[in-house]
């Protein structure tokens, strides 16, 4: 990777932080605050158990497309997921590199590394189709909610352009996708990789499996989708913490609008600054005043945070302590 690509994702970082400083200074830097402050104790525990419940749904998820001589336990995928998540999303290598830490996760954990990708693959395949539903019963929402919004064309417009990568998506994986699993293969494994990318019909037949097996990818979208909903109910408790008084649906329209917005800047670190316009904008819609909008992006930030870090230690714990004993067994 040449250092101008990898200056990029840290520039993107600083010019999104630089719209977040821009949007305080702008609504009030004293409001802002002034709406953080007013949050309970009970009100920030509750915001962060609703994310670790949502968590647990997605690690469940993840586990239903392992068979049973997969060896990934329940709690191993929820751990993969924790550090998906957090390594995505907080650390400067993009969201793909979210995905690889994550399937590592797993062969550290007894998973095959063609397990580990089939799984990791067709978790996010049926994470992003569960996604386009949300995204649609967000749009029915609004169109009912704010008939006039401009909002409504394009979303619908990006929406049936992702609906046909979805089945690239799942066609590609089908068949054609044998280069993007060797280097997929090489990158979580390291070494150990490049045996499991010289097999890469391993890899395929993996895929293969998983893929007749449509009761489980029916099940694990259905979870993600459940999942989803959980995040337009933790916007609904987040609002209630500051104490704007939205209704449970409009927080779920806001939350699927949100997610459509941010999807198209997956290639932003964290989303920085493209979050705290968008639920500023949204809010907008519902008559929530933008410096509650604001703080509620930063609330979710901070709650995000929270859960990442300790994640993020025993990561770095548990990679350190694989390394020195691959040292000592040299």
């Amino acid at each position: 990777m040449s250092v101008k690509s990898k200056l990029i994702p840290a520039v993107l970082t600083l010019a999104g932080l630089a719209v977040i400083t821009g949007l305080i200074v702008y609504f009030g830097a004293a409001d802002v605050l002034r709406a953080l402050a007013s949050v309970s104790a009970l009100g920030t525990a509750e915001f962060v158990l609703a994310q670790l419940v949502i968590l647990l749904g997605l690690g469940g998820s993840w586990r239903i497309l392992l068979r049973s001589r997969q060896k990934g336990s329940y709690w191993l995928c929820v751990w993969g997921r924790a550090v998906r998540d957090a390594t995505g999303e907080f650390l400067p290598f993009s969201q793909v590199g979210g995905y690889v830490l994550g399937a590592r996760v797993m062969t550290l954990g007894g998973v095959a590394t063609a397990d580990a990708v089939a799984s990791t693959l067709g978790d996010i395949t049926t994470e992003f189709l569960a996604q386009l539903v949300f995204v649609g019963v967000g749009l029915v929402i609004l169109s009912n909610k704010v008939p006039g919004s401009e909002l409504l064309m394009p979303v619908s417009i990006g929406l049936a352009v992702a609906m046909f990568l979805g089945v690239g998506l799942i066609v590609a994986q089908r068949g054609s996708g044998t280069k993007l699993f060797k280097a997929l293969a090489t990158r979580i494994a390291g070494t150990t990789g490049q045996s499991a990318a010289d097999h890469a019909e391993k890899l395929q037949s993996s895929l293969n499996g998983m893929y007749t097996q449509h009761h489980r990818l029916a099940w694990a979208a259905f979870v993600h989708f459940l999942c989803w909903i959980g995040t337009g109910t933790a916007s609904y408790i987040g609002f209630h913490a500051l104490g704007v008084d939205l209704s449970w649906i409009d927080a779920v329209c806001i939350e699927a609008m949100l997610h459509a917005i941010m999807a198209l800047a997956f290639f932003i670190p964290g989303r920085v600054g493209i979050q705290e316009v968008a639920y500023t904008l949204l809010g907008g819609l519902f008559g929530i005043p933008p410096d509650i909008a604001l703080s509620l992006s930063l609330l979710r930030r901070a709650r995000d945070f929270v859960i990442a870090v300790p994640v993020l230690i025993v990561w770095q714990g548990l990679e350190a302590r694989k390394l020195k004993l691959n040292m000592n067994a040299g």
